[in-house]
């Protein structure tokens, strides 16, 4: 997967969008284009999914690259 250079490199929540017989997708800020929700989940960014405490949004939980070498290493 290629990452845009200028993407910020934080914690991003992103909405899944869709219902009903329509593809869930998500809008990835990182590669600028609307994705299906399985090929997010199949990011090394996944981290887990979130409800909205009103249960009316789902959230893809997206985190910064965690293999990433520490003091430049």
């Amino acid at each position: 997967m290629i990452c845009h250079p200028h993407a910020p490199e934080e914690l991003s929540w992103l909405e899944i969008q869709g219902s009903g017989l329509n593809p869930r997708q998500v809008d990835c800020p990182r590669r600028g284009e609307t994705k299906e929700v399985r090929e997010c989940c199949g990011c090394t960014r996944f981290a887990t999914l979130a409800i909205h405490p009103s249960g009316k949004h789902i959230y893809v939980v997206c985190e910064p690259f965690a293999d990433r070498p520490e003091g430049g290493k």
